[in-house]
């Protein structure tokens, strides 16, 4: 593996190499401008959502240019062998082989579209691309929690706002000679980076400004009242964080504020609505959300849509692992919605529905049962890897890792909860980030398992917390 850190890593040549990139000592080397690439345009997925998805001409937009210049970085960092010597990436390669084998012969009849689809999983190369990036100079991954610290910051208290504005599209902007919207952001996207948030502020932040606070539950507020799926995003993995931390009373206080405040909202306007949408911003409207995920409401906006969902997800688990798609799947290209007859009224201007609002069932349906089983093989060898870094942080005292590690589980835990209620991992906005978390996940924890003692150097102190080795037990790199 090239230079300048190899693995396997001796704990003085790690220590070394995250102080120099707690210092922030990047070279401008092509990798370094990759690296800073990837980040800024991962803020724009956030920030803007498909409105950034647009950013480029046809068919090579923004997520295509950064996948094929990341296969470059890739290839010539000399790390693409390392990567293969994870179990996760291992999987990975076989699932992506497994999708191009069942997406190439569709391409002569669905053209374009067959590509398109076969995102949903060869968008993988972007786990393999940040894991190389990591093994290739591991003081990017203290840069990183760096760079995620100013964007936790700044989304914690902003992030509800270019969503707000999306929602009324007289006030937004459009891209110069295509019309469409410069922001476009759903709420379950939203939600996912709300979630990601609050798990670093709860691991990391020495403290939060409560007018800090207050913005980010009001934001979580507001798209709980939006999304079934956007509120269980925020739910689960921030509930998670909070249990494995034992940060319990904090979470109380926090949750405590919430309720008034939400309570608040709901006395005093009756619930405020964002645009077109018939949910509003109300503590009725969050309960009726969570009760329909586990029983009928008399809502019909809220039973239509999860009948709708339930029906189709069980026919196409009657056509695969019942039926005659079983091996192969219906492939790439073609429109399930059409295919399985749930496409519906056409409303014009809309976009015309391809899946079936559900990742694992779309790899299901168009993979086949052999993809399916890949893909959670894939995800239960990342999850156990996260755990078992995680009880070894825990057990020698290194609680920098050990959050980190929590944090990465909690993060891609809320985009998974979000893509199995919504098309979520099948565009960039979402997918590209699923990706990169992932393959931050597997070099770090390869980086960890490398060196026998040691963790992550302090992080700046205007953002994250303190960790004084008679407080946290952290053992500095030597």
């Amino acid at each position: 593996m090239s230079q300048p850190t190899p693995l396997p890593l001796s704990g003085p040549m790690l220590g070394q190499a995250l102080r120099a990139g707690a210092r922030g000592a990047v070279h401008r080397s092509l990798a370094d401008r990759y690296f800073m690439a990837l980040a800024v345009s991962l803020c724009g997925y956030a920030i803007f959502g498909k409105g950034f998805a647009y950013l480029g001409l046809a068919p090579l937009y923004i997520g295509e240019i950064l996948l094929g210049l990341g296969v470059l970085v890739l290839l010539f960092s000399g790390c693409l062998l390392g990567t293969l010597t994870n179990l996760t990436n291992l999987l990975l390669t076989a699932l992506c082989l497994w999708v191009v084998i069942r997406m190439v012969p569709f391409i002569g009849i669905h053209g374009i579209d067959a590509l398109r689809d076969s995102v949903l999983v060869l968008y993988g190369a972007f786990a393999f691309v940040a894991c190389g990036l990591l093994l290739q100079r591991p003081s990017r991954l203290p840069l990183t929690l760096g760079l995620f610290g100013t964007f936790a910051l700044i989304y914690g208290a902003y992030g509800w706002v270019p969503y707000a504005l999306a929602q009324i599209p007289q006030l937004v902007p459009a891209w110069p000679g295509s019309g469409l919207p410069l922001v476009l952001l759903r709420p379950g996207e939203v939600a996912v980076h709300l979630a990601g948030t609050t798990v670093f502020a709860l691991l990391f932040f020495r403290r939060v400004n409560w007018l800090w606070l207050l913005l980010l539950l009001v934001a979580i507020g507001l798209t709980a009242g939006q999304s079934r799926g956007g509120m269980l995003a925020i739910a689960l993995p921030v509930g998670c964080a909070i249990l494995v931390s034992g940060k319990t009373l904090d979470a109380l206080k926090a949750l405590g504020v919430a309720l008034v405040l939400v309570g608040a909202a709901s006395s005093l306007a009756g619930g405020l609505e964002i645009g077109s949408s018939s949910r509003g911003l109300s503590l009725e409207q969050i309960m009726l959300n969570a009760l329909s995920i586990f029983k009928d409401t008399s809502e019909a906006g809220l039973d239509g849509t999860k009948m709708w969902r339930l029906r189709w997800w069980q026919d196409i688990l009657g056509y695969t692992v019942h039926g005659q798609h079983f091996w192969t799947g219906k492939g790439f290209g073609i429109s399930l919605a059409e295919s399985d007859g749930y496409q519906g009224t056409i409303v014009p201007g809309t976009p015309i529905l391809r899946s079936p609002h559900n990742a694992h069932l779309t790899i299901l349906a168009r993979a086949g049962v052999p993809g399916i089983v890949l893909w959670v093989a894939m995800l239960v060898s990342w999850f156990a890897m996260m755990a078992s870094s995680m009880l070894l942080a825990r057990r020698r005292g290194e609680q920098g890792w050990f959050r980190l590690f929590l944090f990465l589980a909690c993060y891609l835990t809320s985009i998974l909860v979000n893509a199995s209620f919504d098309v979520a991992l099948e565009g960039p906005m979402l997918g590209i980030w699923f990706w990169v978390l992932l393959g931050l996940g597997s070099g770090s924890s390869m980086i960890y398992r490398a060196q026998s003692v040691g963790g992550p150097p302090p992080m700046p102190r205007r953002i994250l917390q303190r960790r004084p080795a008679n407080r946290d037990g952290l053992k500095q790199p030597n």
